[in-house]
């Protein structure tokens, strides 16, 4: 009698179980480390190349020291800020979801300035109001930060009038937003949300950013994804039909308010040099562009990447020229508000677990250093945030335990796949 096959079984790549959850939270801890290395180095003097350069090198680092001894999760090593990074991201396996970019004043994402242009850019200095975002993944699973901090802040020296009414907005806008995110919940109930809040603390969304929903080895990419946009158009309303949350989405809580008319508009001056490649296949003519695409495709897989993070950049300039011309690569330009005027960036990472959302990146929110007049108002959103994200029962414990086993296991080096 013949053998009988027994029929394959789906597997859901995405599925939060618990090690995917635990590559997501590895993931998280190397982020937000990396981050915070990069507050603290946030300092008057402070170079914004050199930055970038110290956040992307504290998520290599941190790469390398997890899943060490998983076959198909290579090595990499990047232990020096002004050290070169070739093949940091071998087979795609782990490491940058999304390249350190520190964007201080009128910038408001994507600035990271190349070598040769870093002098281009003024140091920090005190009151500087800057907005730092990176992302780190494990497996593809892809942990996204960001934070804006204001240079020389301080207890003593908090930051006060319409800053502080546009940073205590963007703290209550996530928050409000972590307990929308809940399964039976739609994304236009978080846009009217930061619409009411935005206005009471007389800020505006940036029109045309939105949150997204993650995947594996996919940044917001393609158009079944759920997003929840901050100040939507007609146009894009209909392009983006309401839906509601579930329980396994996992969602980069993306919010950008401003103290301007909140349009923001490219840097037409300013070098684009975070990309991201698509999905298109073009015979390059060139072989400095073949060289690129080969180290793109090598080194980052499906996550953006920056110039810098080429061993030589100016070799990689060149080739993304006509890999940027041939649309071979997708281009986040550099975006700016109008001189003058103040903006916000937080980003969180959040996993729909079965006991409520679980906040996995994000930094700690300081009331001594920020110190707004302002007193929210609408009854409805006060209630929102009097309640608790998450429930607690065993499964909830299950995880934490999880959390604290990977943060441990990580301190010493020892993480493997399970």
């Amino acid at each position: 009698m013949a053998d009988q096959q027994v029929p394959k079984t789906e597997v859901n790549e995405n599925a939060l179980v618990p090690d995917t959850v635990t590559k997501y939270q590895t993931a998280a801890d190397i982020a937000n480390k990396a981050l915070a290395k990069v507050i603290a180095a946030c300092v008057p003097g402070a170079s914004i190349h050199i930055l970038c350069k110290t956040g992307d090198a504290a998520i290599l680092d941190a790469c390398n020291a997890v899943y060490a001894k998983k076959k198909d999760v290579t090595k990499g090593g990047f232990n020096a800020v002004f050290a070169p990074m070739p093949l940091m991201q071998s087979k795609k396996k782990k490491g940058i979801a999304f390249p350190t970019c520190v964007s201080p004043n009128s910038f408001i994402t994507c600035l990271s300035p190349i070598a040769q242009e870093a002098n281009s850019f003024e140091p920090l200095k005190d009151g500087d109001v800057v907005r730092i975002e990176l992302g780190a993944h494990i497996d593809g699973y892809a942990a996204m930060t960001a934070h804006t901090i204001v240079v020389g802040a301080t207890k003593e020296n908090p930051v006060v009038g319409k800053r502080a009414d546009l940073l205590t907005a963007a703290h209550i806008i996530s928050e409000a937003a972590l307990r929308l995110l809940r399964p039976g919940r739609t994304n236009y109930e978080i846009t009217d949300m930061i619409s009411k809040v935005a206005t009471e603390y007389g800020v505006k969304p940036i029109q045309g950013m939105m949150s997204y929903q993650l995947l594996r080895n996919n940044v917001n990419e393609g158009t079944d994804l759920k997003r929840i946009l901050l100040a939507p158009s007609e146009g894009q309303k209909k392009e983006n039909k309401s839906v509601e949350f579930e329980e396994g989405d996992v969602f980069a809580l993306d919010i950008l308010l401003s103290t301007g008319e909140g349009v923001a508009k490219y840097s037409d001056s300013t070098r684009t040099s975070v990309f991201k490649r698509t999905e298109r296949v073009f015979n390059l003519k060139t072989q400095s562009a073949r060289a690129t695409l080969s180290e793109i495709k090598k080194s980052f897989g499906q996550f953006p990447f920056a110039i810098s993070n080429f061993e030589d950049e100016t070799k990689a300039k060149v080739g993304l020229i006509e890999i940027e011309k041939q649309s071979l690569v997708t281009p986040f330009r550099v975006c700016c508000e109008k001189e003058g005027e103040d903006t916000v960036h937080i980003v969180l990472t959040v996993l729909l677990m079965p006991n409520g959302p679980l906040k996995i990146t994000g930094v700690q929110w300081d009331s001594n250093l920020v110190k707004s007049e302002v007193q929210l108002k609408d009854e409805e959103i006060k209630r929102l945030l009097e309640q608790p994200v998450r429930k607690t029962n065993k499964k909830v414990c299950y995880f934490v335990f999880v959390f604290i086993f990977h943060t441990f296991a990580s301190e010493i080096g020892q993480v493997t796949c399970c």
